[in-house]
């Protein structure tokens, strides 16, 4: 890993999995630190580690689909730091669900938070970052399933597939416009974060955990799937080793589960024959 002495990182879902073992590495090796998540108190505990290793961080409560909250966010970072050298626009949720019966609120909630979210973190610090007129570099966080069609979290692969789409035409556009913005696009495979309490955050006016659909069969199966495999999935360190790495070697889709990669190519070869989908094997 690089030296990052003087680097500034600001991350978004920054107290949790990926997100928070990203601050660590980053601030264990120099660099200040921009952190924000949703989950106050959590981040708090982040931040008071890194601080007990001497690193510089500034912390922010807020929700990504709160596209002000996300603007006083890169401002805060911007004038307290004087720019941003890397921009992880990392927050995210996953639902699970049968499309036909799964809440709306459901659909709303995990289409906002991973892909409004990032338009919100785009928007925010991309103008910023652009400004600077060097080398700096934004990273959003898609997912494998992105690539691959997963059947029991219909919102979360929607999401996923327009989360990478979207950083791809970035990318263009910036390279349209001469930015030396370098953008990446993360897409882990199964990782050992807590990402399947992401329910725990919600507001209550906008999710109702006694919704009936949640004591289905159809719905507790489909959960048990993503909370099942959490903890079978690639320790978070391991992934962020790749994660960063890609960013150093100019990589712009991030892979961190090579396993998949032959089921990546399937899909394209079976895409060009038209034909219909076929379940991931895991």
């Amino acid at each position: 890993m690089q030296d990052y002495q003087d680097k500034v990182v600001a991350i978004t879902g920054a107290a949790h999995g990926i997100g928070a073992e990203l601050a660590r590495r980053y601030g264990l090796a120099g660099a200040r630190l921009a952190l924000a998540d949703i989950d106050g108190p959590t981040l708090d505990e982040v931040a008071a580690k890194l601080e007990a290793d001497g690193v510089v961080v500034r912390t922010t409560v807020l929700d990504v689909r709160d596209a002000a909250a996300v603007e006083a966010f890169a401002a805060d970072a911007f004038e307290a730091f004087g720019g941003v050298d890397i921009f992880c626009n990392n927050a995210g949720v996953i639902s699970a669900g049968t499309i036909w019966a799964e809440p709306l609120a459901d659909w709303r909630w995990t289409l906002d938070v991973n892909v409004l979210g990032l338009v919100h973190g785009i928007r925010a610090f991309v103008p910023r970052m652009n400004a600077q007129d060097r080398v700096c570099h934004v990273v959003d966080t898609a997912s494998i399933a992105g690539l691959l069609v997963v059947e029991n979290s219909p919102a979360y692969v929607a999401s996923k597939f327009a989360a990478l789409s979207l950083t791809e035409v970035l990318d263009l556009q910036l390279q349209q416009i001469g930015s030396k913005i370098v953008v990446h696009a993360v897409c882990p495979a199964i990782v050992q974060t807590d990402l399947d309490r992401c329910n725990d955050y919600r507001r209550s006016d906008e999710y109702d955990p006694t919704d009936p659909y949640y004591a289905t069969e159809d719905y507790q199966r489909r959960w048990a799937v993503v909370s099942g495999s959490l903890p079978l999935g690639m320790p978070v360190a391991d992934a962020v080793s790749t994660i960063v790495a890609g960013i150093e070697d100019d990589v712009f889709l991030i892979l961190t589960h090579p396993a998949y990669n032959p089921a990546v190519s399937g899909r394209v070869a079976a895409l060009l024959t038209g034909a219909h989908p076929t379940l991931v094997k895991r």
